[in-house]
């Protein structure tokens, strides 16, 4: 069963780069140089903000599906152990 090339993005993206999951893979089995898999497998492209799923097809043709993902709710209550970014 093949799955998915999937890539998620915060709900104010509307450019994302990502690795093609099918050539990371494709590069590992065949003895290849990890450099050379992320060369290969680079794929960039656009999603228009008022748009939940998109394609984009990486250099050897595998399609990746870019999906926007909700934010996040915050925490009903503080918690002491949440790291604090100030």
């Amino acid at each position: 069963m093949r799955r998915q090339n999937a890539v998620w993005v915060p709900p104010s993206a509307t450019t994302f780069s990502c690795l093609c999951e099918a050539c990371l893979e494709l590069a590992r089995s065949g003895g290849h140089s990890f450099l050379d898999a992320v060369r290969s497998a680079s794929v960039r492209g656009r999603l228009p903000a008022d748009t939940d799923v998109g394609f984009a097809h990486c250099a050897a043709g595998h399609e990746v599906v870019v999906r926007r993902v909700p934010t996040p709710l915050p925490l009903g209550r503080r918690d002491a152990r949440q790291l604090q970014i100030v």
